[in-house]
């Protein structure tokens, strides 16, 4: 027998054994981004909201957030075998678009998962109305099949802390996990390192953020399930289909001396997925990654062009 269709066989015998513990999947998520499985208590990413994100960018997400996101393994994905959607509605309903259509149309979920060799894995539905997961099994080469990616959390990520919008002009935000206030890094486009530093030297209670402060901004969802651009201002960069990217100094004067976030899930850009370094920022019309501990507040009102001068 084909070693490929071994471990097909061996996943729908494992799921009939284990038939009694399948359950009904659920939509979870405002734009219905995650779902949810009752029998492990896991909500999982819908694999195709990752579509496009290489197994790098992935792995820093991973590594990065503090919302508790980890790589799926390839048993808790088979561990879906025998799970159906909520009657009325099928798969893709709840999972999101498959990466391949098989046969008639059966839907086939494929994307990178916590292992290396397979560096994929799939699960699919084979009968209509789709409305069960019937086989699973490793996928070489995932690469060529744009994949998504296989990500779980133990936690409901939209109960957790999130990002807000805060301030006069709406030009600060808030971590409410960490409880730091933060400036909108667009507010000191066209500022150079020192003037920057300057700023903060007139205002008492700002700071330059440290890296690992940034980094933990990665797996934040926005108040309200808003674009990011809404909560965070605008960014210094689009990257790829229009990713808002944004790009600071920070703390670190020497090179890398600038770092970035980003949102790639599209179409909301909701989540902060991505970080990174960014060397040699000043090509790059950086803003700056600035903190507070504590609530800042206005001395007074001003106009648009004076609101970097306000905050004390």
């Amino acid at each position: 027998m084909n070693p490929r269709a071994l471990v097909l066989v061996i996943a729908v015998l494992a799921a009939l054994a284990g038939g009694a513990l399948a359950a009904e999947l659920s939509n979870r998520g405002p734009y219905g981004e995650f779902f949810f499985d009752p029998a492990t208590g896991l909500t999982w990413c819908d694999p195709d909201v990752l579509t496009g994100t290489d197994r790098a960018a992935l792995d820093v997400f991973v590594t990065r957030n503090s919302t508790g996101w980890v790589w799926a393994t390839s048993a808790q994905i088979d561990a879906l075998l025998g799970s159906t959607a909520p009657a009325g509605s099928d798969l893709e309903d709840v999972m999101g678009a498959p990466q391949f259509i098989v046969g008639a149309g059966g839907p086939r979920w494929i994307g990178y998962y916590e292992g290396a060799i397979p560096d994929g894995w799939l699960i699919q539905s084979d009968t209509e109305p789709y409305d069960v997961l019937t086989q699973s099994g490793g996928q070489g080469g995932v690469a060529a099949w744009g994949p998504g990616g296989w990500l779980v959390n133990a936690a409901d990520p939209t109960t957790l802390p999130r990002l807000a919008d805060q301030g006069v002009h709406r030009q600060l935000f808030h971590d409410e996990s960490s409880g730091l206030y933060w400036c909108d890094p667009s507010l000191f486009v066209g500022f150079t390192r020192d003037q920057v530093t300057d700023w903060l030297a007139a205002n008492p209670g700002w700071r330059w953020a440290a890296a690992a402060e940034v980094a933990a901004l990665v797996g934040r969802l926005s108040v309200g399930d808003v674009s990011l651009v809404e909560i965070m201002g605008a960014p210094q960069f689009w990257a790829g289909a229009g990713e808002p990217r944004w790009i600071g100094y920070y703390e670190q004067a020497a090179q890398p001396d600038g770092l970035l976030l980003e949102a790639n899930i599209e179409p909301t850009f909701h989540i902060v997925t991505n970080y990174g370094t960014q060397s040699s920022s000043a090509g790059w019309n950086p803003g700056a990654w600035v903190v507070t501990a504590g609530a800042p507040t206005a001395t007074a009102e001003a106009s648009w062009g004076e609101v970097k001068r306000i905050y004390r």
